[in-house]
């Protein structure tokens, strides 16, 4: 019985990862996954069996870097290098937990693409008309299957679905928000990459004995808190747009990170009621689905409240705390 429940467990995780690498080729670029996995394999110099697997990705991370883009394109790719050394860098030489190297990474990473987009005078009112044309375009591709129009002569949509007229208003609302925030998505994109990357490099070189810490357990060092304080006050008081935008994408970083921690704090809570049933599990992702904001908002104020009086520790038993 011991042996069919691991084979079970082992089963599962292989369904989630393949179930997270696919959600991530679908939300991010591929290159922000294999570059730093890449990195881990050549850095730590896996054994010889490991070869083919990093000739593999180190192949594809080059495919990648090789394709000619736009703005935009330079930037995530840029990022992605930049971030991936430091990280693997840290990964090597450092005793930091996974978040702090990722953040680290992140913070160089958008540092080294300022100085190459200013090296190569680029400035980022182009980066963010590319970005938002791109979406646009898309958007309007969208739409035009959904109503079975043709583009007019001057590129509007007409149509008289009330359904398509009201994603076009969603449409004409959230492209220029998804514009504004761009260098935060990808930073929220590198995060996820470096913790994929983490955990496949865990499952390709056991034998390293990487340990990974449970996601119920995730934290991160208290005075980051004074990053979203500082950003928020920005946003608040400061009347620079340039300013105002950029403390604007740390703070949704940031919410990131909060909303992480609180959705940390809900698992281990519900650990401790020895796990969510089929029922809990179902309400908990509808109300994923169908109130994204609410859930959000939510578990962001849960990992502020568990920043200050750390419930998880609150909440555990003798047995745990040893």
């Amino acid at each position: 019985m011991a042996v069919r429940s691991e084979s079970r467990k082992r089963g599962l995780g292989l369904l989630l990862v393949f179930g997270a690498v696919m959600a991530f080729a679908l939300f991010a670029r591929i290159g922000q996954l294999t570059l730093p996995l890449a990195g881990l394999l050549v850095a730590t110099r896996a054994r010889r069996g490991h070869v083919i697997a990093a000739s593999f990705l180190v192949g594809v991370s080059l495919w990648w870097l090789a394709q000619v883009g736009n703005p935009p394109d330079q930037l995530v790719r840029a990022a992605a290098v930049v971030g991936s050394t430091v990280f693997v860098a840290a990964f090597v030489s450092m005793k930091w937990s996974h978040t702090h190297r990722s953040l680290v990474a992140m913070g160089l990473a958008a540092g080294g693409v300022t100085v190459m987009f200013a090296a190569l005078r680029i400035s980022w009112p182009e980066v963010r008309w590319w970005v938002e044309s791109r979406i646009q375009f898309a958007a309007q591709m969208t739409l035009t299957r959904m109503s079975g129009n043709r583009f007019g002569t001057g590129g509007d949509l007409t149509s008289n679905d009330p359904m398509v007229g009201q994603l076009e208003g969603w449409f004409e609302a959230g492209i220029p928000l998804l514009a504004d925030y761009f260098p935060a998505l990808v930073a929220v994109q590198m995060f996820a990459g470096f913790a994929l990357a983490m955990v496949l490099f865990r499952r390709i070189a056991p034998e390293l004995g990487v340990t990974l810490a449970r996601f119920r357990d995730f934290r991160f060092s208290e005075h980051l808190g004074w990053i979203a304080v500082v950003s928020l006050a920005i946003v608040l008081m400061v009347r620079a747009a340039a300013l105002k935008l950029l403390a604007a994408n740390v703070l949704v970083v940031a919410g990131m990170l909060y909303a992480l921690r609180g959705s940390a704090v809900v698992v281990f809570g519900l650990a401790l009621t020895g796990g969510p049933g089929l029922i809990t599990t179902g309400i908990i992702a509808l109300s994923v689905v169908f109130m994204l904001p609410v859930v959000l908002t939510g578990t962001i104020l849960l990992g502020v409240v568990d920043t200050g009086l750390d419930l998880r520790r609150r909440w555990s038993t003798p047995q745990e705390r040893t």
